[in-house]
């Protein structure tokens, strides 16, 4: 049966003789050796290892907080784009609509007091707006009459709800002070397939 360890005998011979301590210590110096390297370094490095995980992930819940705070904002402004795009492509005729506008003309001009017997449609020219290619359409009539006339109906293209615009030709009255020029509303025409969604978003 091996010999009890007793820590007080080994007090009293490492006194008298330090050769007596030196092997308990190196055990004790072996075992924490022994200790740290296959319990507490690998246990060390796995804790590092989840710190680091344990910080991704949290920078991770960091960018998709943030993405879903400015979410509500993204939406508004689709909504807002949205809302402009349609109230831009209800300002404009379609395509099919050329005649419709040839009407509104007269029906402009007959407001103004402006006799007109037809309205005659202009070439077509083609207008690229970003990605969109639509056309510019004017139509004409001739006009004999005052000042206060043209000015009225210039005024009532200028309230228009479609896109009306006409360019003001040099006026020069004849021998009887009326003015006799040739004058030419135009619109805009977008065609019948046009998205509904924004240019940016097609």
């Amino acid at each position: 049966m091996a010999e009890e360890f007793s820590i007080s005998d080994w007090l009293k011979k490492a006194k008298s003789d330090p050769k007596e301590a030196a092997q308990p210590l190196v055990i004790v110096l072996a075992l924490a050796f022994i200790g740290y390297k296959f319990l507490y370094a690998p246990k060390v490095i796995e804790l590092t290892k989840e710190i680091k995980k344990k910080q991704r992930i949290e920078a991770d819940i960091k960018t998709v907080e943030s993405a879903i705070e400015n979410l509500e904002d993204i939406k508004l402004d689709i909504e807002e784009r949205k809302s402009k795009w349609s109230k831009a492509q209800q300002l404009c005729y379609r395509k099919a609509d050329m005649t419709a506008f040839l009407r509104r003309v007269r029906e402009l001009a007959q407001k103004a007091g402006i006799n007109v017997k037809t309205v005659n449609p202009q070439v077509i020219s083609p207008l690229q707006v970003g990605k969109i290619s639509i056309e510019n359409f004017p139509v004409s009539f001739f006009y004999t009459g005052d000042l206060v006339q043209m000015g009225i109906f210039m005024r009532l293209v200028e309230m228009e709800d479609k896109i009306t615009f006409i360019s003001i030709p040099p006026l020069t009255p004849n021998a009887s002070g009326v003015f006799e020029v040739e004058l030419a509303p135009t619109t805009l025409l977008i065609p019948e397939n046009l998205q509904v969604a924004p240019p940016d978003e097609q």
